[in-house]
């Protein structure tokens, strides 16, 4: 393992939380956290869980990268 392999794991280790939600829970609240994105809000305060998920699951960053580039598509088109 590369040194960027291990720093990444240590990394990993070192936030996780006491209580965690798995990729199934983070997927059911992504479009309220996109949503609350979105109006300019702040979701990190409001679903901290989410945010901790997030930090820690590409995969699930990964959707909502592709929710915030669909949801900005709706935006743009809406305000034409």
């Amino acid at each position: 393992m590369t040194n960027t392999t291990w720093q990444k794991l240590v990394q990993s280790a070192l936030e996780t939380e006491e209580v965690e939600i798995d990729c199934e829970e983070c997927y059911n609240l992504l479009d309220m956290y996109a949503d609350i994105l979105v109006a300019k809000d702040n979701p990190d305060e409001m679903m901290p869980a989410v945010k901790q998920h997030l930090k820690q699951c590409n995969c699930c960053a990964s959707e909502l990268e592709a929710l915030m580039v669909i949801l900005e598509e709706v935006v743009s088109q809406e305000n034409k």
